[in-house]
């Protein structure tokens, strides 16, 4: 899920977290073709019509590959500010909570504003905004309840990702 490889610990947990996250993963980068504008973004995103699923889905999953890699710095820079030894990847349960929470979700509340920000295909709004909405929600749940991921954090809005075709948001 990371295009900068970390220690194994490490990438374990962020690893876990991308998946639970709805949005991440893949560690594949988008490229651009016919779709888009040359600036990148395609007539959606500059008040044209609405885009195909196909093009939604890519620029869905830009997004969330770009906020991977943004990640990865925030982890890299975490893990100087505490010592952590990244060859090594030994954290604390007090390091994973607090990377979790200070690093991770904020991380994942921006992907679900920058997703809810893109213009749904004709027909999907009320899918994608259920999909939004219930990946802000299950953030705040996260935030609200400390700790670290279990097993079903954001499982809701992973689920709807990966049921609607993203590749990285929701893998």
């Amino acid at each position: 899920m990371y295009k900068s490889r970390l220690a194994a610990a490490l990438v374990a947990l962020v690893a876990l977290v991308a998946v639970v996250a709805g949005c991440g993963g893949g560690g594949s980068s988008s490229s651009t073709d016919g779709d888009s504008t040359s600036s990148g973004s395609t007539e959606a995103d500059s008040g044209g019509a609405a885009p195909t699923k196909a093009v939604f889905i890519k620029e869905g999953d830009k997004i969330c590959t770009d906020d991977e890699g943004e990640l990865n710095k925030e982890v890299e820079a975490f893990a100087k500010e505490e010592g952590i030894d990244l060859e090594k990847g030994e954290l604390t349960s007090d390091q994973e909570t607090e990377l979790f929470q200070e690093v991770v979700l904020p991380n994942i509340a921006r992907q679900a504003e920058d997703l809810a920000a893109l213009t749904p295909p004709e027909g999907d709004e009320e899918t994608i905004e259920e999909l939004t909405d219930t990946l802000t929600s299950e953030v705040e749940e996260a935030e609200d309840a400390g700790g670290k991921p279990s097993d079903t954090t954001l499982a809701g809005a992973t689920k709807m990702a990966q049921a609607y075709g993203f590749k990285s948001c929701g893998s």
